[in-house]
């Protein structure tokens, strides 16, 4: 198969809800660059809306061994993925899913476009948030490897993004200590930091950019881009007629309410 055909399958399982075997199962062991550009004619064939982000992937290094990856992925936020809240609550349906679950993480909008693509490039932040990403396995029982999770888009569902928060010169150590609980119709399911994403969410921001640059055809972060930073916590398996929230605290004091159907 080339990279044209998987992506056909790739976009047709995503609009079908319909899961399939990982490439990788059938003896097709992507190179990054190709997974990258298989994604990127998915979302030309899905015909979304305008990219205006990225989401990270495992950047919870906690969380490696369960997925069997060694290092974080992105794929593409868009318009019509996001959802901004004006209150704490959002009724989501989980039809369009082949087999969903629920990470919660800090979320981001760029002030300005990183200047050069070092480790240490200074990330400016217009405002900080708590959210909810959605994440989606077209690959059953979330076995995958890292090249296949990329071609699916890199996982991503939708994102939901609450109260926005602003920013200071204290903001990226802030950030690491960010705690967050996740509960499931009322019971904790686990709690989690800041500090499980890399070194932080501003850390997993300068990964991004510095990865972007070596991977071709992706373009680079702007001003105005909205990042969602990776899982605090495991992914959580979601089912219709549940109800999740995680609470926040920190620089992001809040709380987030979903209802599933």
């Amino acid at each position: 198969m080339d990279i044209e055909e998987i992506a056909s399958e790739v976009s047709s399982s995503i609009s079908s809800a319909k899961q399939i075997e990982p490439f990788s199962k059938r003896g097709l062991v992507l190179p990054l660059q190709e997974a990258y550009d298989v994604a990127k004619i998915v979302r030309q064939k899905l015909g979304t809306t305008e990219l205006i982000g990225r989401k990270i992937g495992f950047t919870n290094r906690n969380i490696w061994n369960t997925y069997n990856v060694d290092q974080p992925i992105w794929g593409p936020i868009t318009t019509s993925s996001v959802s901004f809240l004006e209150s704490n609550f959002l009724e989501i349906d989980l039809s369009k899913f082949c087999e969903p679950r629920i990470e919660p993480e800090i979320v981001v909008c760029l002030k300005q476009k990183p200047k050069d693509g070092s480790e240490n490039s200074k990330i400016n932040l217009d405002w900080i948030a708590p959210g909810f990403e959605i994440v989606d396995s077209i690959y059953p029982n979330w076995k995958f490897s890292l090249t296949d999770a990329i071609a699916s888009v890199g996982l991503h569902g939708c994102l939901v993004v609450g109260k926005k928060f602003k920013v200071n010169d204290r903001t990226e150590r802030d950030l690491i200590d960010v705690g967050v609980s996740l509960y499931r119709c009322g019971r904790l399911e686990e709690s989690g930091s800041g500090a499980n994403v890399l070194d932080g969410p501003v850390s997993a921001i300068r990964y991004l950019h510095n990865g972007l640059s070596k991977i071709k055809n992706q373009g680079g972060l702007s001003a105005g881009n909205i990042i969602t930073t990776g899982t605090m916590t495991d992914a959580k398996a979601i089912f219709a007629k549940e109800k999740w929230s995680a609470k926040f605290d920190g620089v992001v004091n809040s709380e987030l309410n979903l209802q599933f159907f």
